[in-house]
């Protein structure tokens, strides 16, 4: 069942840039998929989007699964200096009965319910995660011919180890979902989205990636492979992290000229414990918005060890946190219990 959408543009004021970019049919349908408690990020993703893509008219779609008047305020404030785009907020509860856990809500999945929730007249649209930044003008990546295909997208090489366990061809790419060039005509017509509910529904406990593990393992042969520079993800910007990738020399050219950054894994700019490369242009974009003031999340003097120690793991070229390594090896558990020992001992 569709929703009415709440439409949100700018007012006309005679011929502007963005109306030129729609009469020289330079449209790009966009969609973002998140709830308010997201909405910084967002806004974030779209100043960064308008802004590089000046040329184009951006008709953004956001899904989202409830209605916050303030911050939806606050995110149309944001995006007040622009005239190429409109943005169209639908609201839809998933009613599925799919995995969740502590950190994946049933909001993971909405992307999945796109074809379902979206007018049946848009049969072409780019998703996009709420965690990333555009650096670069889209339409080419717009523009990529996808008639044969569900889907295009980007590899993850950092996903290859899924393939066997999810029935992938061995040598075949596993593609990251955070960008994702979707043939909504096809993926209607497939009955997509109920395929891609059932195996969920029936592998939630053994997918590590989730949406994107049921996206691989359902749509790999109808998948179009894409460069590296429509969604280099923020920690490829290292040149010495990339020695055990499997793509090098195209993962160093992207790095070089990325058009869309994504800060995928547990390491987000808005963190301040976080050593995320590319933070800085987080936060250049970031003060643009309304939520130009916003301190990064978890600063305190408390955290200060915290963060030189993930900055330190970040210089010597590793892809672990201070909080994995306490996690995760045995040094690190024998240093979290002391701490904690100390801590409690201290409280008493």
């Amino acid at each position: 069942m569709k929703t009415a959408p709440n439409a949100t543009s700018p007012p006309p004021a005679g011929r502007t840039p963005g109306e030129q970019a729609r009469a020289a049919d330079r449209t790009i349908t966009v969609l973002f998929c998140c709830d308010p408690g997201y909405y910084q990020h967002l806004a974030v993703a779209l100043v960064s989007l308008l802004l590089n893509n000046a040329s184009n008219f951006l008709d953004v779609h956001l899904i989202s699964s409830r209605r916050d008047s303030a911050l939806e305020s606050k995110l149309t404030g944001s995006l007040g200096g622009h005239d190429n785009f409109r943005l169209r907020v639908h609201y839809w509860n998933n009613d599925q009965r799919l995995y969740t856990s502590h950190h994946i809500t049933m909001e993971t999945y909405t992307r999945l319910f796109a074809a379902t929730i979206l007018d049946d007249a848009i049969d072409k649209i780019l998703y996009l995660d709420s965690d990333l930044i555009v650096v670069d003008d889209l339409m080419s990546l717009w523009r990529t011919d996808i008639r044969d295909y569900v889907l295009a997208a980007v590899p993850d090489p950092f996903g290859l180890w899924r393939r066997e366990t999810l029935g992938m061809p061995r040598e075949g790419p596993y593609v990251n979902a955070g960008v994702l060039l979707l043939n909504l005509a096809r993926w209607r017509s497939e009955d997509l989205t109920r395929r891609l509910a059932d195996f969920i529904a029936r592998e939630g406990d053994n997918l590590v990636f989730h949406d994107q593990d049921a996206i691989n393992a359902i749509l790999h042969a109808a998948t179009k492979v894409l460069p590296y520079r429509w969604n280099l993800q923020a920690r490829m910007l290292r040149p010495r992290r990339l020695t055990s990738l499997a793509d090098h020399a195209a993962i160093q050219r992207a790095a070089q000229s990325p058009a869309i950054i994504h800060y995928t894994s547990a390491r987000k700019p808005w963190l301040f414990v976080a050593a995320t490369p590319g933070k800085q242009l987080y936060r250049h974009y970031l003060r643009l918005t309304a939520w130009r003031t916003a301190r990064p999340i978890g600063r305190s003097w408390s955290r200060l060890p915290e963060y030189l120690a993930n900055h330190a793991l970040d210089l010597l070229g590793s892809d672990y946190t201070w909080e994995r390594v306490l996690r995760s090896t045995t040094v690190g558990r024998i240093i979290d219990r002391s701490a904690r020992l100390l801590a409690t001992g201290r409280a008493h």
